[in-house]
C-alpha cells in the first residue's frame, strides 16, 4: 500500500499533534511564546529543525502564526477559510445559527483583517482571533490558514484570499442553505 505524501505542513501540523498527544508541553509553550515579538525566538528552534528559514521575515512569520495557534489550540479541523471561522466567532462560537445583528458588531474585526496589506501585518492581527476561538471553543483550520497567508492577499494565479474569506463571511452559511430549503 503506498503512503499518502504530506505536504511540509501536514507533517508539521501531524507533528505538533504529537506533541500534544504525548503531553509534550514545553514545546507547545515555546510555540505560543511565538505570538509576541519579545519572545517568538522560543518558537525557533523547532522552526528551523522544520526547515523553516528563519531569516526570511515574511515565512518565519507565517509558520510562528499556524505553530502557535495549533500550540494555543491544541487542535486543527478542516471547518473552512478564516470568514468562516470569524463567523462562528461572531455567533458565539461552534454550532450556533446565523445572526445578521451578531455578524454585524464583529464586522470591525474582520474588516481590519482585510484590511491588511502584507502577510507580516495580517500575522500579527490573527493572535487576537486565535485567542477568541480558544475562549469561545470555535476551531480553525491552521491548514487552510497556513495556504491563505502563503497567497495573502492575491496569489500570482489570480486567487484572491481576501474575497474568499469575505464571502465565507458575509454568505450564506451551509446551515442557512438548509433552513431556506425547508421554508420553501
Amino acid at each position: 500500500m503506498a503512503e499518502e505524501r504530506q505536504t511540509p505542513i501536514q507533517a508539521f501540523l501531524a507533528r505538533l499533534k504529537r506533541c500534544v498527544d504525548q503531553g509534550d508541553r514545553g514545546t507547545l509553550a515555546d510555540l505560543r511564546h511565538g505570538f509576541s515579538p519579545a519572545t517568538e525566538h522560543r518558537a525557533w528552534p523547532h522552526l528551523a529543525a522544520w526547515g523553516v528559514d528563519l531569516r526570511n521575515d515574511t515565512q518565519r512569520a507565517i509558520w510562528i502564526t499556524v505553530a502557535a495557534g495549533f500550540a494555543t489550540l491544541n487542535e486543527t479541523k478542516r471547518c473552512g477559510n478564516m470568514g468562516a471561522t470569524m463567523r462562528r466567532l461572531a455567533q458565539g462560537g461552534e454550532g450556533k445559527q446565523a445572526d445578521r445583528k451578531a455578524l454585524e458588531s464583529f464586522e470591525g474585526r474582520f474588516r481590519r483583517l482585510l484590511t491588511c496589506t502584507t502577510r507580516k501585518e495580517l500575522c500579527s492581527r490573527l493572535q487576537g482571533v486565535v485567542r477568541a476561538a480558544k475562549q469561545k471553543g470555535a476551531q480553525i483550520d491552521l491548514e487552510q490558514l497556513f495556504w491563505d497567508l502563503e497567497c495573502w492577499p492575491v496569489s500570482s494565479r489570480g486567487r484572491d484570499v481576501r474575497i474568499e474569506w469575505a464571502q465565507a463571511y458575509w454568505g450564506v452559511a451551509p446551515a442557512d442553505k438548509e433552513m431556506e430549503g425547508l421554508e420553501s
